[in-house]
């Protein structure tokens, strides 16, 4: 009789499924337009984003950004992206941006964009271990079995130096903005 040599053994819907350590046990993505997904933790839908957002010198949610996870019993990790497109109002843009694990801020993952007449589709990738001891500075989570809402939050540096996000400042030859709809993805990994 053979033995099999698996790490984690899983039943989804009556099918076996095999996976190792730093495998992708699940992934979990869509633009940001309203859809519904569902995958092996649960189903989970995507904020509807319609129109541009303006920022200021407060901080706030970035739209498309926020999404409640679970990951799977057997994930060590999670990795969060998310895609989005800002340009510049004024000809320096400066934009803070900030990144939070169920409002709590990982403070090694601020980071600020900045560029005289700047107009790009930006990408933004955090990855959370699990197990051990949680930590505010990296994200680390002890354990994670309940639902736990993950988000970035956007601010300007102040005055005139700004940039809107999810949208186009050019297109097609001249000056007219284009709705640039944002893309999350997360992904468990054994």
């Amino acid at each position: 009789m053979s033995t099999l040599n698996v790490n984690t053994l899983q039943s989804i819907g009556g099918t076996n499924h095999f996976s190792k350590p730093g495998m992708v046990i699940e992934t979990l993505s869509s633009i940001c337009d309203g859809s519904a997904r569902t995958v092996q933790s649960g189903t989970y839908t995507f904020q509807n984003v319609t129109t541009q957002q303006g920022t200021s010198t407060s901080y706030a949610d970035i739209t498309g950004s926020s999404m409640s996870y679970t990951p799977p019993a057997s994930a060590t990790q999670v990795k969060y992206s998310f895609q989005f497109s800002s340009y510049w109002l004024s000809t320096h843009a400066i934009n803070n941006y900030k990144f939070f694990i169920d409002g709590t801020e990982v403070l090694w993952a601020r980071h600020s964009r900045s560029s005289q007449y700047i107009e790009d589709r930006n990408s933004f990738e955090w990855v959370i271990n699990i197990g051990g001891t949680g930590s505010s500075n990296t994200g680390r989570q002890a354990t994670w079995t309940t639902p736990k809402i993950l988000k970035m939050q956007v601010r300007h540096y102040g005055g005139s130096n700004y940039s809107n996000l999810h949208g186009t400042r050019y297109w097609d030859g001249g000056e007219a903005n284009q709705l640039s709809v944002p893309v999350l993805t997360i992904e468990a990994i054994a």
